[in-house]
């Protein structure tokens, strides 16, 4: 009976033995596993040989794109070209069309610059059915030549000088599909109307 008991302390002494001896391994795979890290941790701070020099450079400068106010207060004409002297007693119907003419200047100065002129009437107040109806198209020229159109908007392209003179015509054409009772005895102020000078995609998208 005294025998077993001092085989089963043995094999209890052996069973701890070997815990403590897997413990040991598994803190030296431990301790191995840390250093490989440490090792990887070294090795991605790694610093190669590098060097640096100067390159010739320059001086560069950027480009403008402005557009002045209407000089003058501009005049407004009807479809035959004549004068409106009172735009405000002027009585549309559809089908008829109103220009106003105004004198500014644009700068589009820039090798690879392109830009639309285009006139927005989002902001007129008044009747929105009539301003809903009102079609704004662009036009231009400069000393009497037409600048090229499309879409109702002005292509702009880089000016030789650095203010470029241009006469602008908006041309609102009350739309003749209009029905009904729609936008009679309605009244809007053009006031509002602007003229937006905007970049194009570079390079240039051709519409």
């Amino acid at each position: 009976m005294s025998a077993r008991k001092i085989w089963v302390a043995t094999v209890n002494q052996q069973t701890e033995t070997k815990r403590v001896r897997v413990k040991k391994q598994t803190k030296a795979a431990a301790a191995a596993g840390a250093g490989a890290i440490l090792l990887l941790g070294g090795a991605g701070s790694l610093a190669y040989w590098n060097d640096s020099g100067s390159a010739p450079g320059g001086t560069i400068r950027s480009g403008q794109l402005s557009l002045s106010d209407c000089a003058g207060g501009g005049t407004w004409t009807d479809e035959n070209n004549n004068e409106i002297i009172n735009i405000t007693n002027f009585r549309v119907v559809p089908g008829d069309s109103v220009s106003y003419n105004c004198a500014t200047n644009i700068n589009a100065t820039g090798d690879n610059l392109t830009a639309t002129l285009t006139a927005n009437v989002g902001e007129v107040t008044g009747d929105t059915a009539l301003r809903d109806a009102l079609d704004p198209v662009v036009t231009a020229t400069v000393n009497g030549e037409a600048l090229p159109s499309v879409g109702g908007a002005v292509q702009i392209a880089p000016t030789t000088t650095t203010t470029q003179s241009i006469v602008v015509t908006v041309t609102m054409t009350f739309d003749p599909a209009t029905q009904d009772l729609i936008a009679q005895n309605q009244s809007v102020n053009l006031a509002a109307t602007t003229l937006t000078l905007e970049q194009n995609d570079n390079p240039a998208v051709t519409p």
